[in-house]
């Protein structure tokens, strides 16, 4: 691994740069790999949890870790996740913790909307920018098929969270074929009723469910095509290191912003500018690789070695490919999405 002394330069100046020239300042933070609910494109019926044991890092390691990358790196967007985030029960005093070592940092968080209705208020106090909302049916019993969950309370944190100040949160619907595929113009609908923006996620072949998303996976332009059959698509501006592709949907009197998100048939790897850490204190560089590094090594005899830090991050950072080899055993509900 590399030394202090001797980091690639761009470390130096105070960023973090890939080995194929990519700055890496987004950081996906997964708090818990327990989740209420059982999606059928991420943990499988009958699949075994392999992470119920693991040891976990606590928020005060979180919180160094945090400050460190914020501080050495620039990191500039923090996202957290799960498992659901909203189970991890100190969740709002490690937000607090958060807003007080990085003022500026972009932070959001991805959930299934379960808890929000009760936490929107003191999620919004802490110091959160922003939410998530995986949402992928609007129908009672296909949503309790494809989750096991009810889709009420999700509906009810939708409309908390925009009711105590939130910006409209964004909605994210994986798209399955012959499960939800037909249902899409009526989230897009749905979406511009809410004032929210909504995202079509394809469904990617990685962790348990890798055969069941190949099996029922659904490419980003028969998503367009279905949707244009009822809307005019106006494609918008499209941000560095953005993943989704957005377009203003319109039709008639209605308009709304949709994005389509294509990890797999339109990859867009060349923008990446993320890096992922597990409950478990694993850093995977790429989604689609499996190859991580274990930053629990930077607490040696329970204190914070920032040397250590850099040593690891860098190195496995250094190590990430232009595009992932789509080999990845790892659930998505242990990686964070």
């Amino acid at each position: 691994m590399l030394k202090r002394g001797g980091v690639h330069q761009a470390v130096r100046e105070g960023t973090l740069v890939d080995g194929c020239g990519r700055r890496i300042d987004h950081l996906r933070l997964s708090v818990t790999s327990a989740c209420n609910l059982r999606c059928l494109y991420c943990r499988p019926k009958g699949t075994i949890d392999p992470f119920t044991s693991a040891p976990v890092l606590d928020d005060a390691q979180r919180l160094e870790l945090i400050q460190h990358l914020y501080e050495t790196y620039y990191l500039r967007q923090l996202r957290l996740t799960g498992g659901e985030p909203l189970l991890h029960s100190t969740l709002v005093s490690l937000i607090q913790g958060i807003r007080r070592i990085a003022p500026d940092l972009d932070l959001a968080m991805t959930t299934n909307g379960w808890r929000l209705a009760d936490l929107a208020r003191p999620l919004l106090d802490a110091g959160l920018n922003r939410v998530n909302v995986s949402l992928d049916t609007l129908d009672p019993a296909q949503y309790r098929h494809l989750t096991g969950g009810e889709l009420a309370p999700v509906l009810d944190g939708i409309e908390r969270c925009m009711a105590v100040g939130f910006p409209p949160p964004r909605i994210n619907a994986v798209v399955l074929a012959g499960v939800n595929d037909h249902q899409l113009v009526d989230l897009v609908e749905w979406s511009m009723q809410q004032g929210t923006e909504i995202r079509f996620l394809e469904a990617m072949p990685i962790g348990p469910a890798a055969s069941f998303n190949r099996d029922r996976f659904v490419s980003a332009a028969t998503i367009r095509h279905a949707l244009s059959r009822r809307f005019e698509l106006v494609p918008l501006h499209r941000n560095h290191g953005e993943t989704a592709v957005r377009y203003l949907a319109v039709h008639g009197g209605q308009r709304g912003i949709v994005g389509i998100i294509a990890p797999v048939s339109e990859r867009f790897c060349g923008q990446c500018r993320r890096m992922r850490i597990t409950a478990d204190g694993r850093l995977f560089p790429c989604l689609l690789d499996e190859r991580n590094v274990d930053l629990r090594t930077a607490w040696r005899h329970g204190v914070f070695s920032p040397d250590t830090v850099d040593d690891v991050v860098q190195s496995a950072v250094e190590a990430k490919q232009w595009q992932g080899p789509a080999l990845q055993p790892t659930a998505m509900v242990q990686l964070g999405g």
